[in-house]
């Protein structure tokens, strides 16, 4: 596949950012969706076309008439590299330009420096170049992470501010992009998982710690300095902060009280089917993550919020509990958003990853 079909003028951008979200799309909604005349469509799409950057689908439509030919992106046009790191690991996926994962790898290391994390990433595209020529790079960690990809308050990593894109650029010599691992997974959902298709957006991240990520009016909401989102230190209805009750840390810590014993957070679920006071716990962390995406309906309002994380696997038998007190919140006079809950593992984040680097790939018009 040619770099040149990536030489699109801001209109062929245009269409084909609208054609990657919302395709196969028809000629006719594409027009109106971009309030463009059926010539000037023609007259954009018929090179991109002639190209195979865009595929024509099958004829669909009515017997009389002419049918239409819904157009769509060749997915296989650009590949993506995703990283997320976490302590002692990194995990690093291959994704086309439909976010499609097609090669995934892990490492294990210390990256306690910048720099040791900058080779690592280099050494994961060096892999997945070996596959497909790759178009942009994007790396995600759990940290407030500035609009140039400069990544502040790794804590969990000992690092100070660092330029993280700008080093991982420099040292692959590929386009690179740096962001919170929650808002770059509520960009993969919003472009190609559970948000496709609506304006408004929530993710609520449940697990190791708890996260937002926000999409108003098509545009992910990432704050000054890129630290929006940090809804684990609001207080729930009920009065107690989120994080003391909804992280993993702290449903261990609890479970283990009730038990007088150590236990360790991947015994919880097993203990839950027979103890009567750890299902206890956890129907107590279902009904507070009702109230936690209640809250957040409340003062986001979003067409759809999804719950995911590595947390929902403990509370997937209670989803019943989680809609019944997040109905109890929602405004009589506004539609509340469709709930969705679904685990998500790290495969996910690091496909999140790679979804922000097609968001700045096609980024003129995003």
């Amino acid at each position: 596949m040619g770099s040149d079909r990536w030489v699109l003028d801001p209109s062929s951008r245009r269409v084909a950012l609208d054609v990657l979200r919302r395709g196969p799309i028809s000629r006719a909604a594409l027009g109106r969706a971009l309030g463009l005349s059926s010539g000037s469509l023609t007259r954009i799409t018929k090179p991109m076309v002639a190209s195979g950057f865009l595929v024509q689908g099958a004829p669909v439509g009515a017997a009389a008439g002419r049918p239409s030919l819904p157009l769509d992106v060749d997915a296989s046009a650009a590949h993506f590299v995703g990283v997320t790191i976490v302590v002692g690991r990194m995990y690093g996926v291959l994704t086309d330009l439909k976010g499609h994962v097609v090669g995934e790898a892990t490492l294990d290391g210390d990256w306690r420096t910048s720099a040791d994390a900058v080779a690592a990433i280099a050494s994961l595209v060096a892999r997945f170049s070996a596959a497909a020529p790759v178009q942009g790079i994007g790396v995600t960690l759990g940290a407030a992470v500035d609009g140039d990809g400069s990544v502040r308050g790794a804590e969990f990593l000992g690092w100070p501010t660092t330029p993280l894109a700008t080093f991982i650029a420099e040292r692959t010599g590929i386009p690179a992009t740096a962001e919170n691992d929650v808002n770059a997974y509520a960009v993969a959902e919003h472009w190609f998982g559970t948000g496709r298709g609506c304006s408004e957006f929530a993710v609520l991240t449940i697990g190791a710690g708890v996260g937002l990520g926000l999409v108003c009016n098509d545009q992910l909401v990432v704050g000054h300095h890129g630290a929006a989102g940090m809804i684990g230190f609001a207080r729930l209805p009920d009065g107690r902060e989120a994080r003391g009750v909804v992280e993993s840390a702290a449903i261990a810590r609890r479970v283990s009280a009730v038990l007088e014993r150590p236990v360790a957070y991947g015994q919880i679920a097993a203990l839950a089917q027979t103890d009567a006071r750890v299902a206890a716990v956890l129907d107590d962390v279902a009904d507070a993550v009702g109230q936690l995406a209640g809250l957040v309906a409340l003062v986001t309002s979003p067409e759809r919020l999804l719950i995911s994380g590595d947390g929902v696997a403990l509370i997937a038998d209670r989803r019943h509990r989680v809609r019944s007190v997040f109905g109890r919140l929602s405004l009589a006079y506004v539609t509340p958003p469709s709930l969705h809950l679904a685990e998500v593992g790290f495969r996910e984040w690091a496909r999140g990853a790679a979804a922000v680097a097609i968001r700045r790939h096609m980024a003129p018009l995003d």
